[in-house]
């Protein structure tokens, strides 16, 4: 994917959401994005390089199988997808930001339910509308995608799909008896790749992160690239 996105010349010393974005598509492939979702799992440390592969892979293929079946079904369009599921969807338009985070969407299974947060979509589409980035990114409204990325949720915790319980690693073992545990980080990842499946997305969602975390830190996500520069393909 990142070989269809030509990053423009850019002054040196060019901090600008405008510059970052380029850059971000060209480095960030979506095995790579979700290797950076992966090294915020609290069981990363115990996963070979050869079981973090094995992970992604297994993530990407949950959330591409959940798209093929939905679509297959309900289509397309996520609001006609909640509708089908009878899970509600309420647009809240309180700011939601959670230290350094921005959030955008939750989902709670009881009773299941799906927030989104209407103030950071609008945040998110002012800065694709300001910087000129629709035709880049191919989205200018990125509330449908987190409305997907929250129905995997729900598709994965109701068993409405396989999902990423299969994968799990050992974490202790008590003479004959091993303990396992699944990656919550997998889910995420699967989420993603469902949205970008559903909404034929060519920009991976995560790659859309970028542009509040820079609108928050810029520094920050100058040296978020350069860590995903290093990271698996």
């Amino acid at each position: 994917m990142s070989s269809e996105h030509a990053a423009p010349a850019a002054s040196e010393g060019d901090r600008s959401l405008a510059a970052l974005m380029p850059a971000v598509l060209a480095a960030g492939t979506e095995r790579r994005f979700a290797h950076l979702t992966l090294a915020d799992d609290p069981f990363v440390h115990r996963l070979t390089p050869d079981n973090a592969r094995e992970a992604v892979g297994c993530a990407l293929a949950a959330g591409q199988a959940a798209a093929e079946m939905v679509t297959a079904k309900w289509g397309r369009d996520p609001e006609g997808i909640a509708a089908c599921l009878k899970v509600p969807v309420t647009k809240s338009e309180q700011p939601a930001q959670t230290g350094r985070a921005v959030l955008f969407s939750e989902y709670g299974n009881r009773p299941p339910t799906i927030i989104l947060h209407m103030h950071s979509v609008a945040e998110a589409n002012r800065l694709i509308h300001d910087h000129h980035l629709e035709a880049m990114l191919g989205v200018a409204d990125v509330g449908p995608m987190h409305l997907a990325h929250e129905l995997y949720h729900h598709l994965e915790g109701r068993q409405l799909t396989p999902g990423t319980a299969g994968f799990r690693i050992q974490t202790g073992r008590l003479g004959p008896f091993r303990f396992r545990t699944g990656l919550p980080s997998l889910s995420e990842i699967a989420a993603d790749r469902f949205g970008g499946a559903i909404l034929g997305l060519t920009t991976p969602p995560k790659a859309l992160s970028f542009l509040t975390i820079h609108a928050l830190n810029s520094e920050y996500a100058w040296g978020l690239l350069q860590r995903l520069r290093t990271l698996p393909d």
